[in-house]
């Protein structure tokens, strides 16, 4: 292969912009010409030879243009240019197979095998017909919600086809997880006489197995990722069969399930960041409940806001209160992007949030906005606006009385001069939402006040007896100063009896 051609590839993995730019060639000369410009003297014969040596897919450039770099090649030189042609109809014939798999359309998948077949995914047991390959596939598309091809390499030898991509799938939990894997083909005639497919496919079963960032086929040097070239989004959207196949219905999970994914380039969509790929991995980590690693993606001034609820300040009262609402309201199992806009530090996402509640187990799915102001690769400042009402209508309501001798019990008696008592009231109102209610442990608060305006109780519930202590070492710190004017008679109790 040429030294240009490696140099420039070479750049362009070290290089997010340069990577954009050649991606978003369509022709040989856009191609060339932004090489030039960037420093590097390549004419459309050695681009020509480098990608029929290696059929590289290289954004939608490779494809468009094979044919016609080999045609100018042959016009324009008496002798034709010293290539490997890769006539393409073995590497279609993947692709097609590819979008069998997409659209979980098991049927389809096996016609595109011969009588006699041999097929292995990983190590599961060989397959030696059509019916046992159906089989397999309707068994594991079962256990998933959609799945992508991103593919790197793909080319040919002979009678075989070679794929390098990862494979990304969508669990039933709304997780997702992407796996390296290499497959091997064998043709025979314009059928598959043989699949054997190289992975480890465990991960997809197991989400507590860890996945590195670095695992991914994508990784180039300095363990940065080279831009995803999309190649079975735009199958679907400029293959005639591709085209045809989703006018009848066959449409690939992902565009319905999964991610919701646009078939074809989207051009709403933007470039993979830094900071985009750090917002998803924090949401990943809040689904995982992974509380550590989630506070690793925050600074330490960090600003949050739900709604016009109150700010949090900090990683801590955020994870607190991520803790505090999957423990006792609704967990928060994955999400529908909508439309993702990037501008300089600051990541904006309109989302169908999804939502399971505690106390009914529904499902439940909240439109909403979030924008995330990024300082370096850290979040900043985090807005969520969106109307929780589902919430309400999913039957769970915030728990005010637990019948539960496990549940500690502790009750604020204030006795006030009546002058005072709003005043007491609007101070308590106020440190409980903003600080109270995201403490660990934490269930309900019941405030109360006498009608002769001389007491005001606070009935408070708590998880246990040392949630509660180790609120209390802390709470006089930052309690109203009223407090100190009206100082609280605080006792722990236990419920002997309810009479409903």
């Amino acid at each position: 292969m040429s030294h240009k051609v490696i140099d420039l590839l070479h750049a362009a993995f070290d290089q997010p912009n340069l990577q954009q730019k050649l991606h978003s060639a369509d022709t040989a000369e856009q191609f060339v010409k932004i090489a030039r410009e960037n420093g590097y003297e390549l004419s459309k014969e050695e681009l020509a030879s480098a990608l029929g040596k290696v059929h590289i897919v290289f954004g939608q450039v490779v494809q468009s243009m094979m044919g016609e770099l080999m045609a100018q090649g042959a016009n324009d030189h008496a002798e034709t240019p010293s290539t490997e042609s890769i006539s393409g109809t073995n590497t279609d014939l993947v692709k097609r197979l590819f979008s069998r798999g997409e659209a979980f359309d098991a049927e389809g998948f096996i016609t595109f095998f011969t009588d006699t077949p041999v097929y292995q995914f990983g190590n599961f047991d060989v397959c030696l017909n059509k019916e046992a390959i159906k089989k397999s596939a309707d068994a594991f598309f079962s256990q998933i919600n959609a799945v992508y091809h991103e593919i790197k390499m793909i080319w040919e030898e002979g009678d075989a086809v070679f794929v390098e991509m990862d494979v990304t799938y969508w669990r039933k939990d709304g997780s997702v997880v992407s796996l390296p894997c290499f497959d091997i083909f064998r043709v025979e005639g314009d059928k598959f006489s043989e699949l054997r497919i190289f992975m480890d496919v465990n991960p997809v079963f197991d989400p507590t197995i860890p996945v590195p960032e670095s695992a991914s086929v994508l990784t180039v040097s300095k363990g940065q990722q080279m831009l995803p070239p999309g190649t079975m989004r735009r199958h679907f959207a400029e293959h005639p069969e591709g085209k045809q196949r989703v006018a009848q219905g066959y449409l690939p999970k992902w565009s319905i399930a999964g991610p919701r994914w646009p078939i074809g380039a989207d051009e709403n969509t933007p470039a993979p960041s830094e900071q985009l790929t750090v917002v998803g991995e924090l949401s990943a980590a809040i689904m995982a409940e992974d509380w550590e690693k989630v506070k690793t993606y925050l600074t330490d001034d960090l600003f949050y806001k739900v709604g016009s609820g109150e700010p949090m300040y900090g990683p801590n009262a955020v994870v607190d209160f991520f803790k505090h609402t999957f423990k006792t309201t609704a967990k928060f199992y994955g999400h529908d992007a909508r439309k993702i806009w990037i501008e300089p530090d600051i990541i904006t996402i309109e989302m169908d949030a999804k939502y399971e509640m505690v106390g009914s187990k529904k499902h439940v799915t909240v439109a909403c906005c979030d924008i995330y102001r990024m300082r370096g690769n850290k979040v900043s400042e985090w807005r969520v606006y969106a109307d929780m009402s589902p919430w309400n209508e999913a039957g769970d309501k915030t728990v005010t009385l637990e019948q539960n001798k496990d549940v500690t019990t502790v009750m604020v008696v204030f006795s006030v001069d009546p002058s005072q008592q709003q005043t007491l009231l609007d101070n308590i109102m106020t440190y409980g939402g903003s600080q109270v209610k995201y403490q660990p442990g934490f269930i309900s608060s019941t405030l109360h006040r006498s009608l002769d305006g001389m007491r005001v109780i606070n009935y408070t519930q708590w998880q246990s007896r040392e949630d509660y202590e180790n609120f209390a070492k802390n709470a006089l710190s930052k309690s109203p100063e009223i407090f100190k004017s009206v100082p609280p008679d605080i006792h722990i109790y236990e419920i002997v009896e309810q009479t409903v």
